[in-house]
């Protein structure tokens, strides 16, 4: 009887010991559920945090290079969080743009993706404008505008290669004509806007700017 009963006790026990476990395995795994919802939505404030506070510090400070490198410092720390990445990209270039850091940019544009910006044409658009300016730093002005005219080039044939909705038209566009006001006439200006009403007739209204 002795015997019995102990064995019944310590069977008891050991059911006891295993509602115990399981208690706490399920308490764990409810706390990695917990942290693991949580986790990228802390990600993401603590993202925007930075990312207001660099571009607050850039925009006040515009001319201060340290304040500026601060600012680089800072929305580095933003760029794994989707949200804003694409204002966290635009930002970062402007930084590297002002601060001179050409080479950096560059590199930086050739680590991203054609879908990390707006439209895929700003990848390259992006990525040769730091070329460019590059070789102005260095004094280099005849491969500057080698680049700037193969910039352009890459925009117009992207231009007539693809149908691009309204907006995105109109940002290539103005972007091509910023380019091409480098090394073109008024004449060879308006033959690219007369070749691009042929493609995008809608766009009459916004060709108007042009005229001129």
């Amino acid at each position: 009887l002795y015997v019995t009963l102990n064995r019944h006790f310590i069977q008891i026990r050991q059911t006891k010991n295993m509602n115990k476990l399981l208690v706490s395995i399920f308490l764990l795994v409810g706390q990695i559920i917990f942290y693991s919802c949580h986790l990228p939505h802390d990600r993401e404030i603590i993202c925007e945090t930075n990312f207001k506070k660099a571009r607050d510090l850039a925009y006040k400070n515009p001319t201060d290079s340290s304040a500026l490198d601060s600012a680089l410092i800072i929305v580095n720390r933003s760029m794994q969080c989707d949200s804003i990445k694409l204002a966290v990209i635009d930002l970062k270039i402007r930084l590297l743009l002002t601060l001179g850091k050409y080479n950096e940019g560059s590199k930086f544009i050739d680590s991203l993706q054609s879908s990390d910006f707006n439209y895929s044409y700003k990848k390259p658009l992006n990525h040769d404008n730091f070329v460019a300016l590059s070789f102005a730093s260095q004094g280099d002005t005849v491969s500057r505008d080698r680049v700037y005219k193969k910039m352009a080039a890459d925009i117009e044939s992207y231009i007539t290669g693809n149908n691009l909705k309204s907006k995105e038209f109109q940002e290539a566009f103005i972007d091509l004509n910023i380019l091409q006001e480098r090394f073109l006439d008024s004449i060879a200006l308006k033959k690219v806007v007369d070749s691009f009403k042929i493609k995008y007739p809608d766009e009459e209204r916004f060709f108007e700017f042009f005229k001129n």
